[in-house]
């Protein structure tokens, strides 16, 4: 276990801080990720709106005939393109095979009839305060902070209308 030494004043003793300790929980990501931006004092309700999630979950879809569902795979690309997977908590897949899967079940229960979507949960909301966004560009800008090009909108807005016609 590697320890760092932080000498405060020379009239105060040394603090020792575990590295490993501090970092082996990976339910302390989210809390050190918000910790790490700065808030300048800003309300809960600005946070919020600034983009400050506590998880986030990407629900993506298989279809009844065991194929993936192409713009799912395309907004994955498009994650690891824009470099955000680790801002990306949790992976569920909604299988139309399996109407008691994980991502079925957020579905339903969020009212969304199209994939890919992202379950955002607010640190200290409730499940039903859960806020669901099923255009990607939208949680890029509004959680993650990071605006869209004009191309990446509109790929992905004609990937959605080609979708519905065939």
């Amino acid at each position: 276990s590697s320890a760092v030494n932080i000498s405060l004043r020379p009239s105060q003793q040394c603090c020792q801080f575990s590295l490993h300790a501090m970092f082996a929980r990976s339910s302390m990501i989210p809390a050190l990720r918000a910790a790490a931006l700065p808030t300048f004092g800003a309300s809960p309700a600005v946070l919020a709106a600034r983009g400050f999630a506590t998880q986030v979950t990407f629900v993506k879809k298989i279809y009844a005939d065991g194929s993936t569902c192409q713009k799912c795979d395309f907004v994955w690309k498009q994650i690891v393109k824009d470099k955000l997977v680790e801002k990306i908590d949790r992976i569920v897949v909604a299988d139309e095979r399996d109407m008691k899967s994980e991502g079925i079940i957020l579905a339903t229960r969020h009212k969304v009839t199209r994939a890919p979507f992202f379950v955002v949960n607010e640190e200290g909301a409730s499940e039903d305060q859960e806020k669901v966004y099923d255009v990607y560009f939208k949680l890029k800008k509004e959680v993650f902070a990071q605006e869209t090009g004009e191309n990446e909108k509109n790929e992905e807005i004609i990937r959605g209308i080609m979708k519905q016609v065939f």
